[in-house]
């Protein structure tokens, strides 16, 4: 720097003699100013202006729910789009999992990289080689069955619905069990249906999650995330590896792994639908008691829904007529079974015994039955005439003789409101839980876009359903 100044008052001692005064001021400047940038220069050589630095797209940080929810991307990982193939520049974009590391890998990189060493890296597994060739695409390539699971199947505003959502570990298993000898166009076609079978389900929990997500405090979720983790652990774990037959949480483990899926899917989705219900339940709750004249007025507008027939427990001793028996024989043996009876046997033994009917192995006993319900219209009528207690004359009914006592009997009637007020006030109650939660999901769905592959599907069938138009 004093050379550059001394170099400055030269070439102004210079121009004063040469240039008018307001000329020389402008050339001053003019000097000065590339004097101080060929100073700026020699010190910063080095470096790269900001302004040609090469821009690198990045990945917009979410605005819909913290870093460190269930759903977002870890901080930990880069937000470079381009990241995957910077070390490798016209690289394809490889799959990666959970946690951002490479599903294929590329064992061609790894043999240059290792030369002639016979050092085993720390995480290498050894493969066996099939005896038998496959044309299955996931034994061929490991962690196909993450890219399967890796299908985006919706969205629900910001979120994305993947098809390792909607396949649970016991749908796995089935697909599984019935895949032998099927196509693949038919395998998928079998996931296909499942998922338009548990999709709507699924929407209507993250469109609740979605909505909670945007109130709760983040400062809060820190407390919840570990409660509900703490219930998955010592709840709904235990359930889900004794449901699965394994002896424990490693092998289940490992079971999820083999299907695509895995342990942390399963806490995540728990997480989420736990919350869901809970918010849902504050939201969608009505508070208040069921007016009593709404009761009343419920009661009279079904009354028909209160009436019961009547009904009645009764006995019965049957001796069939056929050719061999004749009605006089058939007429002596059931009257002698009835004087048994009168004799002080227990009916119960004399039907085991003697009885033709389709109930004498139980003692000829007949549960409540109600009014116009037997096929007999003369046993129809005698147990709902006779004295309860009483043996009947000998029945006929041209096909088999019989004798019944009735032991229990019930008028038809109407239950009367003070026996139905509790059952009328819970379904009023959950008519006004079912019509909050109604209206609740309607406005977040009205609010929400939400998609699914099944609304191209539907599109494309109304199109090509579409009768043509002839000019």
């Amino acid at each position: 720097m004093p050379l550059l100044n001394t170099f400055y008052s030269n070439i102004v001692h210079h121009l004063n003699f040469l240039y008018p005064r307001c000329i020389t001021s402008a050339l001053a400047f003019f000097v000065c100013m590339t004097c101080a940038t060929l100073a700026v220069e020699h010190e910063a050589s080095d470096e790269t202006p900001e302004l040609f630095k090469p821009v690198m797209p990045t990945i917009p940080e979410s605005i819909s729910r913290p870093s460190d929810w269930p759903t977002s991307i870890p901080s930990n990982l880069s937000k470079n789009v381009l990241s995957s193939i910077l070390e490798k520049p016209g690289a394809p974009l490889e799959p990666v999992d959970e946690d951002g590391n490479p599903l294929v890998r590329d064992t061609t990189h790894e043999d240059e990289d290792r030369g002639a060493s016979d050092v085993v890296l720390a995480d290498y597994e050894e493969t066996q080689v099939a005896t038998e060739p496959t044309d299955s695409l996931e034994a061929d390539i490991p962690g196909m069955k993450s890219l399967d699971m890796a299908h985006v199947v919706a969205r629900v505003g910001p979120e994305v619905v993947l098809a390792g959502d909607l396949m649970t570990p016991a749908a796995s298993e089935w697909i599984k069990k019935v895949s032998p000898g099927l196509r693949p166009e038919q395998i998928a076609e079998l996931r296909y249906k499942i998922y338009q079978q548990v999709i709507d389900r699924h929407l209507e929990t993250l469109l609740v999650y979605v909505d909670a997500c945007r109130v709760i405090p983040e400062e809060n979720f820190p407390e919840i995330r570990e409660k509900v983790n703490e219930a998955f652990d010592q709840e709904q774990l235990p359930q889900m590896v004794q449901a699965a037959g394994v002896e424990s949480v490693r092998e289940y483990e490992h079971l999820l792994r083999s299907q695509g899926q895995s342990l942390s899917r399963m806490r995540k989705m728990f997480f989420e639908r736990a919350l869901a219900q809970e918010w849902i339940q504050q939201n969608a709750n009505t508070i208040g008691e069921i007016p009593h004249a709404e009761m009343i007025a419920w009661y009279q507008n079904h009354l028909d829904e209160y009436e019961f027939p009547a009904r009645a427990r009764f006995e019965q001793l049957t001796v069939r007529i056929s050719q061999k028996q004749p009605r006089d024989q058939s007429w002596n043996r059931l009257a002698a079974m009835g004087n048994d009876v009168l004799n002080g046997r227990p009916f119960e033994e004399v039907a085991k015994e003697l009885s033709e009917g389709p109930t004498a192995s139980n003692g000829g006993l007949y549960e409540w039955t109600t009014q116009g319900s037997l096929v007999s219209d003369v046993i129809d009528k005698a147990i709902f005439s006779l004295p309860v207690g009483e043996l009947s004359a000998i029945l006929d009914d041209q096909n088999a003789l019989h004798i019944v006592r009735v032991i229990e009997r019930s008028d038809a009637g109407r239950t009367p409101f003070i026996d139905a007020q509790v059952a009328i006030r819970m379904s009023l109650r959950k008519q006004r839980q079912d019509n909050a939660r109604k209206e609740y999901l309607d406005g977040l769905k009205a609010r929400t876009p939400i998609w699914t592959v099944f609304d191209d599907k539907q599109k494309n069938t109304q199109i090509a359903e579409r009768p043509s138009v002839t000019r």
